[in-house]
């Protein structure tokens, strides 16, 4: 059975790459899983306090791995036999015009997707509108290589780069002998890497519509307002939004406190009071959404620990099997 793929998404700092991880350990107890990040900022070592290198598994049936940007392309090049093009500088040029960040992590997915035989995969994703890049990576790719000029290239691959022989030797004088070499490799591998780049693109296509996306927020205006857009912006692109899940919610009542207490502690209760009443008026603007929603209130702890993921984890299960329908 294929794997089911699981994309977090929100604004930063809401707990996202936590909720992630817990996620990972609330998931395990139904199949092998793996909990990756593709956010460049790699939050999820710190979330978990464990050093990551490649794929780790971190407890039973759960496995951790992050992107590297890097690593990825030089994986690419190795896979495909085209390791001298990327010490040129045109490669260098030509990566840069590319989505490079979301393109390595498209070519971690679909591997583990194709490769590792996970039952889950659990995918914590950059802030917001890096998401959205994200999200539109593989269309961005695909359309690229309906310009005409991409279409011009591949002529030149198809014909051996007859038509440019003049051109390329005159900048050689110019440029030196190194540029018509770099040139030569690039032209050669030019062929092999745009259909490589197509295949991951179509296959990312393909897995994010097959993905659930789970949205996270803190129930705090500014928050709760980036993760309406976010949502906005998904079903706009007719991606499957499939659930909320609210983190760091503060609960508490007016009658939470004896009326006998000082008053310095009574007006601090009511400002904490009206802080919460504010949270529940966002948490009900998302509920507008009408998909299933998780509120999870304040631990007020160390966010930073294996045990502390695990803590959260319970409250995640039966949540995600729902959704999930496992």
């Amino acid at each position: 059975m294929p794997s089911k793929i699981l994309f977090l998404i929100g604004p930063g700092g809401v707990g996202k790459t936590t909720i992630s991880a817990a996620a990972g350990f609330a998931l395990k107890d139904f199949g092998k899983t793996i909990v990756m990040t593709i956010d460049p900022a790699k939050r999820l070592k710190s979330a978990l306090s464990i050093p990551i290198d490649g794929i780790n598994k971190i407890d039973e049936n759960l496995f951790v791995t992050q992107v590297d940007k890097e690593n990825e392309f030089r994986r690419f090049a190795f896979e495909n036999n085209i390791e001298d093009i990327t010490r040129t500088k045109l490669f260098e040029i030509a990566a840069d015009l590319l989505p490079s960040e979301e393109y390595s992590a498209f070519i971690k997915i679909v591997d583990i997707y194709e490769n590792n035989d996970f039952d889950f995969i659990v995918v914590d994703t950059p802030p917001s509108l890096k998401f959205l890049s994200f999200l539109d990576a593989p269309e961005k790719v695909l359309s690229m290589f309906e310009t005409s000029s991409v279409r011009y290239f591949l002529e030149i691959v198809a014909t051996a780069g007859k038509r440019m022989s003049i051109p390329i030797s005159i900048a050689g004088k110019l440029l030196g002998a190194d540029f018509v070499v770099d040139f030569a490799k690039f032209l050669s591998s030019l062929k092999t890497i745009f259909h490589k780049m197509q295949d991951i693109s179509h296959k990312s296509l393909g897995i994010i519509l097959k993905s659930k996306i789970l949205g996270v927020a803190s129930p705090y205006d500014r928050k709760i307002e980036e993760l309406i857009f976010l949502i906005k912006e998904i079903n706009r692109r007719k991606v499957n939004f499939s659930g909320i899940v609210v983190n760091r919610f503060i609960n508490f009542t007016i009658d939470g406190i004896p009326s006998n207490s000082p008053e310095g502690v009574l007006n601090f209760h009511r400002k904490l009071v009206m802080l919460s009443d504010i949270m529940k008026k966002n948490i009900d603007e998302l509920a507008k959404f009408r998909k299933p929603m998780l509120v999870l209130e304040e631990k007020f702890a160390d966010v930073n620990s294996i045990d502390f993921v695990k803590s959260i984890s319970g409250e995640l299960k039966g949540f995600l099997t729902n959704l999930l329908e496992i």
